[in-house]
C-alpha cells in the first residue's frame, strides 16, 4: 500500500472507531437514565438541586445523597445539562457543579393522561398553559416523565413539523436557552391537531417501545 492509501485506511478506521464509541456511549447513557429513574426521577432531581442551600449539586454530592454510583450521577446530571435544564460550573480542580437554568416553579395542575408518554392532548394542554412557549424544564416538571422520553417525543414532533425547537445564543455563539414553540396550523387551529391524535399517539407509543424507552 502507498502512503496515501495507508493514511486513508487509518483515517477511515479512526472515524469508524469514533462513531462506534459514540453509539456505545449513547446506549449506555440511555440505559443508565432509564434504570436509575426508579431511584430518582428527573423531576425529583430538579427539585433536589433547587432545595440545596446554594442551589448547586455535584456528581459526588448526588452520589452521597442517593446511593447512585459516581458514573450514574455524572450521567444523570450531564444528560439534563445537554437537554438545556442545567447550567454547569467548575472549580479549580475541574469538579463540576450543576444549577438550574431557571428558578423552579410549582408543578402546574394539568389534566394530563395516564399514558407513560406525552400524548397529543397532553402537548396541547401544556403549550396552552405556558403561552405556547415551553422550555425543557417546564416539560419535565409538568409531566414528571423521564427526560429521554420527552427528548425522543419532541424530536418526533419536530420531524412532523408540529413543534419547532428554538435556541437563543449570546454574542459568543454559546446557546443560552432552548425552548419549543407550537407551529401553525396547530397553534391557531388545535382541533386540526386533535383529529390526528389517535394516529400520532399510536405511532409515538410504537417508536418509544422500539427504542426501549417504554414497555
Amino acid at each position: 500500500m502507498s502512503k496515501d492509501e495507508i493514511a486513508i485506511a487509518v483515517l477511515v478506521a479512526l472515524v469508524i472507531f469514533l462513531i462506534s464509541f459514540g453509539v456505545i456511549a449513547y446506549i449506555r447513557q440511555l440505559k443508565t437514565n432509564r434504570e436509575t429513574q426508579r431511584t430518582l426521577s428527573d423531576r425529583d432531581l430538579l427539585q433536589m438541586v433547587a432545595n440545596e442551600p446554594d442551589q448547586l449539586l455535584s456528581p459526588h454530592q448526588l452520589r452521597d445523597k442517593t446511593g447512585l454510583s459516581l458514573n450514574e450521577a455524572r450521567t444523570r446530571l450531564n444528560s439534563l445539562y445537554t437537554f438545556g435544564v442545567f447550567i454547569r460550573s467548575s472549580n479549580r480542580t475541574g469538579r463540576h457543579f450543576f444549577s438550574l437554568k431557571d428558578p423552579l416553579q410549582d408543578i402546574p395542575k394539568l389534566a394530563l393522561s395516564a399514558d407513560p408518554f406525552l400524548t397529543v392532548e397532553d402537548l396541547l394542554e401544556i403549550f396552552e398553559h405556558y403561552d405556547y412557549r415551553v422550555t425543557p424544564q417546564e416539560l419535565l416538571m409538568a409531566t414528571g416523565l423521564p427526560m429521554d422520553i420527552l427528548k425522543r417525543e419532541m424530536k418526533y414532533f419536530e420531524s412532523e413539523k408540529i413543534v419547532q425547537r428554538l435556541q437563543r445564543m449570546d454574542s459568543a455563539g454559546m446557546v443560552t436557552r432552548k425552548f419549543y414553540v407550537l407551529q401553525d396550523p396547530y397553534r391557531s387551529d388545535p382541533d386540526r391537531f386533535r383529529v390526528q391524535a389517535s394516529k400520532i399517539d399510536l405511532e409515538m407509543r410504537e417508536i418509544l417501545m422500539n427504542d426501549n424507552l417504554i414497555v
